[in-house]
């Protein structure tokens, strides 16, 4: 993941960059654009609401192919106030760095890397003394990374490359069952908040039964389960009676 003479030549302006596709030479350049438009609109409505919690990343090279799809969640605020993020399936960090090789006059900037940031440091979070890392991107916005833009990112033969890198904002929803078949949905997203949504599931009285089964008439019966295709299976009251949906109860293939 690390390779300082690759970044010592972006440093001496030997950076490598990727060349646009022959075919359809116009495309790039509007998916670019339409996805930059959206990345700020929903940047704008980020900013409303507080610094997002949850990034997915998709646009590295094909040498950091591992980190396209890879979801980053919040750990917590670096020494400057900056979010920083870590990978839910990987060792990768996502952070801000006002100085990485702590010079004093180095450029701001948001990395992607191997290494936990130092929560406590204020230059070179990494503690390696250089700028070394998978990828990064130059900016002054200590709130949150840039929704789209230019990465510098090491790929192929260990030279430092410029890719188009999204960053979408996402969330997350639980959905529990309680008793009686309530169900309670927790929504956590952008700046961590959570809201909870509580659903009573209604309870079925039965009556009409025949003689036979007369026994029936009166009970009532509760949610107390979800069957695989998502109908709810209803218990009796104090007794072993059920109701539920069976799309083919003698399992010929009959509905």
């Amino acid at each position: 993941l690390k390779h300082p003479q690759a970044e010592h030549e972006v440093q001496q302006g030997h950076e490598q960059f990727f060349a646009a596709p022959s075919a359809a030479p116009s495309a790039r350049p509007m998916a670019k654009f339409l996805v930059a438009v959206a990345a700020t609109a929903a940047s704008m409505v980020s900013a409303s609401l507080g610094d997002p919690w949850m990034y997915t990343l998709t646009g590295a090279c094909d040498a950091q192919n591992d980190v396209n799809g890879m979801t980053f969640v919040k750990q917590g605020n670096t020494l400057s106030g900056a979010p920083y993020y870590k990978a839910l399936s990987a060792w990768r960090f996502l952070y801000y760095d006002p100085d990485c090789q702590s010079s004093q006059d180095g450029t701001p900037r948001w990395i992607l890397d191997g290494q936990r940031p130092d929560v406590n440091k204020t230059h070179d979070l990494d503690g390696d003394g250089n700028c070394d890392y998978i990828g990064r991107i130059d900016s002054r916005d200590t709130t949150h990374p840039p929704t789209s833009g230019e990465w510098t990112m090491l790929c192929e033969d260990g030279h430092y490359k410029q890719q188009f890198v999204v960053l979408l904002e996402g969330s997350t929803t639980t959905t529990t069952t309680l008793a009686k078949g309530a169900t309670s949905t927790t929504t956590t997203s952008r700046n961590g908040t959570q809201s909870t949504t509580t659903k009573a599931t209604a309870s079925l009285s039965l009556n009409g039964a025949c003689t036979y089964k007369r026994t029936l008439n009166g009970l009532i019966f509760d949610v107390v389960s979800t069957a695989a295709d998502g109908s709810p299976i209803y218990k009796a009251r104090g007794v072993e009676e059920y109701i539920y949906h069976d799309a083919d109860c003698d399992g010929a293939g009959s509905v």
